[in-house]
């Protein structure tokens, strides 16, 4: 009895050693391998000058859509891809028509107005504030950093009141009915979460209509409006293709609503392409999402096709995702308008390995990566805190992503 409690305690222990010694050897090599972004509170990103360079889309995403420095790092990064490495185009995940139209405004918008009539409500924070000053400052340079959007929703009400004064002249009834038209698109999606097939079936036609009436109207009076200057090409290409999204989206019959997840990233994926390949091409291009969306590969036990996925396929090489974590903190649910604190402890989630490397802002490189003892666990499950994603989710880093950013800590946007 007493030879086998020896052999088993020396079993725990050579276990517990071999653990701890493969820990340590993982942070070693994390230590060596990641690149510091901040020091002394200021960003420092030209160590990621040689990675991101010869990329056409650089994608960040970020595990929730409530951390102030989450939009405070992003701002300041977009800017360096700006000035440094010659991207030109910032998509943010905001409405198509929202965003593309306000921009076309921008000699006559102000900063703050661009950001609160663009945006959704979670991001319309004091952090992002810079950036937007910035987008307003190069807009009459030579090289102007090209603000637009890519959701198939609406973000604010900018698109439905460019569009009433639109209409006004040319149908006065639809101009009118515009906005409680409009907001069927909510109905549907209340009456869905209702579970109320009646209701959601006559909110999707009254919302497809309006889309098809609005998009009739313009085609057939394109070259007068053309020709007077109350739209030019690219708003008339602009607002003709977000009334293609808005029926693509919502044409689901009531047994395939719960497929409107998946085709809202297939068809952000198909809006972005179209922009890429269409509206600015042979531009290189900053995509701005959750980390969902810009992920090139799934995540463990979840099967629907999203943004990246799409992204990746389409481009390769050219395309590369960075996933965005934090430590700890407090992040805001916009859904319930809640601060939530979070702290990740764990010694398998990529938020506590990082953190373990002492530095205040890494970054990994991993899309070159060849396994080693001292990497293995980047080709194995881990855990991450994603608050919209259900909040602790399990994926395979150098699968989901080709970078990974880590900050430590962060409190809720500071919003007006």
């Amino acid at each position: 009895m007493k030879k086998t409690i020896i052999i088993w305690s020396v079993l725990i222990i050579t276990i517990h050693y071999s653990c701890s010694q493969e820990q340590a050897n993982s942070t070693e090599w994390l230590n060596k391998n990641t690149i510091e972004l901040e020091s002394n509170d200021l960003y420092d990103f030209s160590g990621l000058k040689d990675i991101l360079k010869d990329k056409k889309i650089v994608a960040i995403g970020e595990s929730n859509h409530g951390l102030g420095k989450f939009y405070e790092m992003k701002s300041a990064l977009v800017m360096y891809l700006h000035k440094e490495l010659g991207f030109e185009i910032l998509a943010m995940e905001g409405g198509l028509g929202d965003i593309n139209l306000a921009y076309e405004d921008i000699d006559t918008i102000s900063p703050k107005n661009l950001r609160d009539h663009t945006l959704f409500g979670n991001f319309k924070a004091k952090e992002v504030d810079t950036l937007f000053n910035y987008i307003k400052a190069t807009s009459t340079s030579e090289r102007p950093l090209i603000y637009t959007g890519y959701d198939t929703q609406f973000s604010s009400s900018y698109l439905i009141t460019k569009l009433m004064r639109l209409l006004k002249p040319l149908d006065k009834t639809l101009s009118d009915s515009l906005p409680s038209r409009i907001y069927s698109f909510q109905k549907q999606f209340q009456a869905s979460y209702n579970k109320d097939s009646i209701g959601y079936l006559k909110h999707r036609d009254i919302y497809i209509k309006n889309a098809k009436d609005i998009s009739k109207l313009l085609e057939a009076k394109r070259d007068e409006l053309l020709k007077t200057g109350k739209l030019n090409k690219k708003q008339y290409l602009i607002i003709q293709k977000t009334m293609e999204m808005f029926i693509k989206s919502t044409n689901l019959n009531y047994e395939d609503r719960n497929l409107s997840y998946g085709l809202r990233d297939q068809l952000m994926a198909e809006i972005l392409i179209w922009l890429l390949e269409e509206i600015y091409p042979n531009k290189k291009v900053i995509v701005w999402a959750h980390n969902a969306h810009i992920e090139k590969d799934f995540v463990e036990n979840y099967n629907v096709k999203l943004m990246g996925h799409y992204l990746k396929e389409r481009y390769q090489d050219d395309y590369y995702s960075i996933g965005l974590f934090a430590y700890e903190g407090k992040a805001y649910e916009h859904w319930t308008r809640n601060s939530v604190p979070f702290k990740n402890d764990d010694s398998l989630s990529i938020e506590k390995r990082l953190w373990n490397t002492g530095k205040e802002l890494p970054f990994l490189e991993m899309s070159r990566l060849s396994r080693n003892p001292s990497n293995s666990w980047l080709f194995e499950i881990n855990k991450g805190f994603e608050l919209e994603n259900g909040r602790m989710i399990r994926f395979i880093p150098t699968k989901r992503f080709d970078g990974i950013i880590s900050i430590r800590s962060s409190e809720i946007p500071t919003y007006d």
